[in-house]
């Protein structure tokens, strides 16, 4: 064999060592693979098999529990037992022209049982009355308080014509067939049911004609700023409802303070600077009634200073409306009479006479059958028949006025 021929020998033979390795290699990964694979199926199968046990130790706890709220299992006996119990019940509460019925009972079947295999009875009753408003919660309370496999299909309470409420109630309640015939009644009082007093409460503190009642909410600012010496404040508030608000002050309030009940304006008359603070209440009269309490900071400072008066616009001049209408001789003595037109009055002045009309003051210093003379502000002129006073009074002052 030539050289050439082994190396080629050792060359074939170590391809098929690397493929023979592969191939040993891949299987061995296959069988790992599929054994990782069932060791996980089989992990899967004892979780679930273990949920199961743990869904039927729950279930078969929970069989136990309603057991014993079970009515018997024999017809006749549960029917006989629950309307001993229902009149029982309303007799403690004076149920007036009271009436228990037994309506039917239904079987209901095992849905993962034998077809013919029944899981329960429900048996339905119906019970009528009279009472007060006290009475039918009282009779709800003791309903709910006895741990049957019970239930209200239907519950109604309406004013009877005669006085009182008259009530209807419509009930199932459950006899599993596994159950002992003669199964005796729960003693003990449903862990679900509060006493009476916390069980009323709920009852009578709710409106079964409208949503429940919401409370008031303040609106605005809760940091309020007072004037020294005088101060009204207005507190706002809504309610959801739109019901009638009241307002009053909770606790200790700054001296003098006071809040109308109805607006919410609080009147006050604070003599120091400072920061107080109140807490007030806002109550509406809706059924039941909600309020909401609010707490507000009231910082006491000196009143601005008032306002400067704002320029009017300048008063009508009556003097420019002012004529010298007549000169009037009567008694020996002359008499100037002059018109204020803007008024429709005759002024009738005679030497001596003060005057004042419009922006123009002065004395009148002679009058005669020509003219008046008049005089303002220490000058002198003369006003003539039909002239005007304010345009007499300017030129003078203008003469005057010139070098």
């Amino acid at each position: 064999m030539t050289p050439r021929e082994k190396v080629l020998g050792f060359g074939v033979g170590g391809i098929l060592l690397l493929a023979a390795c592969q191939y040993t290699w891949m299987k061995y990964r296959d069988a790992v693979a599929a054994r990782q694979a069932r060791i996980e199926a089989l992990d899967n199968q004892i979780l679930q098999a273990r949920d199961r046990l743990i869904q039927g130790a729950y279930a078969d706890r929970m069989m136990g529990e309603y057991l014993v709220r079970s009515l018997p299992s024999n017809l006749e006996t549960a029917r006989a037992d629950y309307s001993r119990w229902l009149y029982e019940i309303i007799t403690l509460v004076d149920l007036q022209d009271a009436a228990v019925k037994y309506v039917n009972t239904i079987p209901v079947r095992d849905p993962n049982a034998d077809p013919a295999g029944n899981l329960y009875l429900r048996h339905g009753f119906k019970v009528s009355g009279k009472t007060d408003q006290r009475g039918w919660i009282e009779l709800l309370h003791l309903f709910h308080s006895k741990d049957y496999l019970h239930r209200l299909t239907d519950w109604s309470v309406r004013p009877a014509r005669e006085g009182g409420l008259a009530i209807e109630m419509t009930i199932d309640v459950v006899g599993l067939t596994a159950a002992s015939p003669d199964l005796k009644s729960p003693d003990y009082t449903s862990p679900l049911v509060d006493d009476f007093d916390a069980y009323a409460q709920k009852i009578w503190n709710r409106n079964f004609f409208s949503p429940p009642n919401q409370p008031p909410r303040f609106s605005g600012e809760t940091q309020l700023t007072a004037n020294r010496g005088e101060a009204s404040l207005k507190l706002t508030a809504e309610d959801p409802e739109k019901n009638r608000l009241t307002y009053a002050i909770v606790g200790e309030a700054p001296a003098g303070l006071e809040i109308d009940p109805a607006s919410g304006n609080i009147r006050w008359s604070p003599q120091e600077l400072g920061d107080y603070r109140v807490t007030v209440r806002v109550s509406d009269d809706g059924y039941p009634s909600q309020s909401t309490e609010q707490s507000f900071a009231i910082a006491v400072v000196d009143p601005p200073p008032p306002p400067e008066p704002e320029a009017g616009p300048p008063k009508f001049d009556d003097s420019t409306q002012t004529v010298l209408t007549a000169l009037v001789q009567g008694g020996g003595d002359w008499t100037a009479w002059m018109k204020v037109r803007t008024q429709g009055t005759t002024l009738k002045l005679k030497p001596g006479d003060p005057f004042e009309i419009g922006r123009l003051s002065g004395t009148v210093v002679d009058v005669n059958a020509r003219f008046v003379t008049l005089e303002i502000d220490g000058k002198r002129f003369e006003l003539r028949p039909a002239g005007n006073l304010s345009e007499a009074a300017r030129a003078v002052s203008n003469n005057q006025g010139q070098p």
